[in-house]
C-alpha cells in the first residue's frame, strides 16, 4: 500500500548519530498554534486536556512515496479545525530496525509527539521501540501496515484483506479467464500488509478458480529497478503467465517495464495495488490493466481524525463507533485484531476515473 515523488513538505531524512538524536522529526506543521503540547523535555509526554493542541508524528515506512504523502496532505487537511500539529518523518529506505531508531529518537526528543502513527516495515522490528513510547505517555495508532497488537492502541487498516484479495482475483480472471499462472510483486518479505493480501489472493484462488497457480512471489524491496528485475524473472520462468500482480507502490511500474520490454504489453496484465497520479502515462498508453487501493488523502484525515480522540480518550472499545467529521462513522473491531479500524472497501481506478484522484 512506493512509488512516491517527495513533495515539498518533505524533507530527506539522514541517518546518522547526531539526527537520531534529534529525533529525525521533518516538522509539518499543520496547526497555526504554537504550542509546547508535545510534552516535557527528557523523553515523558505531559497530559493534555480534552481538545488541547496536540501534537502528531506521522512515521510510515520511508520517505519518497506518494501513498504517504497523500496520508499526510489529508491529514494536514483537518488538522487545524482538530487543534492538530502533523510532524513527518521516516527512513529513506524500507528498514525495521531504522524505523525503529527513529520512532526512539522521538520518544528520547526533549519535545516528544504526543500520538505516533506508524505504517510498520515489519511485524517485529519496530515493537520495542513503540512498547518503549507507550510507557512514556504516548499513544500509538498503526496505519497501512501493523505490529503486534500489545505495542500500540489502535490500528487503521486500510480495507478489509479478503476484499482486496477477491477484487484483484476477481478482475485478472474477468479478464485473461481462470486458469493459467499468475505472478505476485511484493515489496519485502516481512511486509505486513503484502502478506496478509497474498494470503487473501491464494485464499480465494484455492476456493474459486482451482485451475489458476501462482508462481513464486517476487520482492521488489520498494524499489523500481529491483522490481522490474523480478517482474522479469517471473515472466521468463513461468510461460503460462496470465498476469502480474504488483502489490507494492514501486513494483507497479517496474511490473509494466519489463512486461514493455519484452514485448508483452497487453498480452500479460498488470493488475496492481497503488496511486493513480504515477501511474497516470500507463492508464492513457493501455499497459495498465487495472489499479486498487483506496482514497488515501481521506485515510490521512481519518489518522487526524484517530489521534486527536486518542489523545483526548474518547475513542470506544471494540464494537463501540465514532465519528471522523465528514468521513463518517466507523467502528472499532477486535478483528483481525484488537482495536482495528476498517477504513474502506478497496477503490478501483480506471482510465475513465483516475483523473478524480490527486495522489
Amino acid at each position: 500500500m512506493s512509488m512516491r515523488q517527495a513533495s515539498g513538505f518533505t524533507t530527506r531524512a539522514r541517518f546518522g548519530a547526531a539526527v537520531l538524536a534529534a529525533a529525525a522529526v521533518v516538522s509539518v506543521s499543520a496547526c497555526s498554534s504554537g504550542s509546547n503540547a508535545g510534552g516535557t523535555s527528557g523523553g515523558s509526554v505531559a497530559k493534555v486536556k480534552s481538545g488541547d493542541p496536540i501534537t502528531v508524528a506521522i512515521v510510515p515506512k520511508l520517505l519518497g512515496l506518494s501513498v504517504f504523502e497523500a496520508n499526510v496532505k489529508g491529514a494536514k487537511q483537518v488538522a487545524p479545525s482538530l487543534k492538530v500539529t502533523v510532524n513527518y518523518t521516516a527512513s529513506v529506505q524500507a528498514s525495521g530496525p531504522d524505523q525503529a531508531n527513529i520512532i526512539n529518537g522521538l520518544v528520547k526528543s526533549n519535545n516528544p509527539p504526543n500520538v505516533i502513527a506508524y505504517s510498520a516495515n515489519d511485524p517485529t522490528s519496530e515493537v520495542p521501540a513503540l512498547m518503549a513510547a507507550k510507557a512514556a505517555g504516548i499513544k500509538v495508532i498503526g496505519f497501512d501496515s501493523d505490529v503486534t497488537a500489545t505495542a500500540r492502541d489502535y490500528f487503521i487498516q486500510d480495507t478489509g484483506y479478503p476484499e482486496m484479495g477477491k477484487a484483484l482475483i476477481d478482475a485478472v480472471v474477468q479478464k485473461f479467464g481462470d486458469s493459467g499462472t499468475i505472478g505476485i510483486l511484493s515489496s519485502t518479505k516481512d511486509a505486513t500488509i503484502q502478506n496478509a493480501w497474498i494470503d487473501a489472493m491464494q485464499s480465494y484462488i484455492k476456493s474459486s478458480y482451482p485451475k489458476l497457480k501462482v508462481g513464486p512471489i517476487g520482492y521488489g524491496q520498494s524499489n523500481q529497478a529491483t522490481s522490474q528485475t523480478q517482474a522479469t524473472n517471473l515472466i521468463n520462468s513461468n510461460p503460462d503467465l496470465k498476469a502480474l500482480i504488483p502489490i507494492d507502490g514501486a513494483a507497479v511500474p517496474g511490473a509494466l517495464a519489463a512486461v514493455k520490454a519484452i514485448g508483452k504489453a497487453g498480452k500479460i496484465g498488470v493488475f496492481g495495488i497503488g496511486d493513480p497520479n504515477p501511474n497516470k502515462q500507463y492508464f492513457e498508453d493501455g499497459s495498465l490493466t487495472g489499479l486498487f487501493l483506496w482514497d488515501e488523502v481521506k485515510q490521512g484525515q481519518l489518522i487526524a481524525y484517530v489521534a486527536r480522540k486518542v489523545a483526548d480518550g474518547t475513542m470506544p472499545a471494540a464494537g463501540g463507533t465514532f465519528t471522523a467529521g465528514d468521513l463518517g462513522s466507523f467502528t472499532v473491531s477486535d478483528d483481525p485484531a484488537p482495536g482495528t479500524i476498517i477504513f474502506s472497501k478497496p477503490l478501483e481506478f480506471t482510465k475513465d476515473n483516475y483523473k478524480q484522484y490527486d495522489f
